[in-house]
């Protein structure tokens, strides 16, 4: 198994989460289905930071998602999601997600996560294929993709 200092090697792109009062359980733990939503925002920041994602033209709906649990992330402590597109289909794009605690001691593995999305037009309720502008500008920022 690979360390995560080797892991995150393969992450150009992370953001801190700001945990909120309702992400929490009676005993501080962030609950387990707000890890989709602390997917969600991440890749909202990774969209608009790598290709300037226009949200009325270019319609995604999330077709998979998959968590791994490894240790509880509590609060306080300072967390961080790492976000990677791995794969750019026809008309899908898979994205790959490690959250974890970082402190001057380092970096600790909470959770690992991945995505697929589909490219969809809302009006016409129907998928398209990724355009070329997006795949060029996410082959860009993710040199491991072409």
């Amino acid at each position: 198994m690979e360390s995560l200092n080797e892991l995150l090697k393969t992450f150009r792109f992370r953001i801190k989460i700001e945990k909120r009062w309702s992400d929490l359980d009676e005993v501080g733990h962030v609950n387990n289905a707000v890890y989709l939503t602390y997917f969600e925002q991440a890749r909202v920041y990774y969209f608009h930071d790598t290709c300037r994602w226009d949200w009325k033209e270019d319609g995604v709906i999330l077709a998979n998602t998959r968590i791994d649990y490894i240790k509880p992330v509590l609060y306080p402590d300072p967390t961080y999601i790492y976000v990677r597109t791995s794969r750019i289909g026809t008309k899908s794009i898979e994205m790959e997600y490690v959250i974890t605690n970082e402190d001057e001691n380092g970096k600790v593995l909470m959770s690992r996560g991945s995505s697929v999305l589909v490219m969809f037009d809302y009006k016409k309720q129907a998928s398209f294929p990724v355009p070329d502008r997006i795949r060029n500008q996410m082959i860009q920022f993710e040199p491991s993709l072409s």
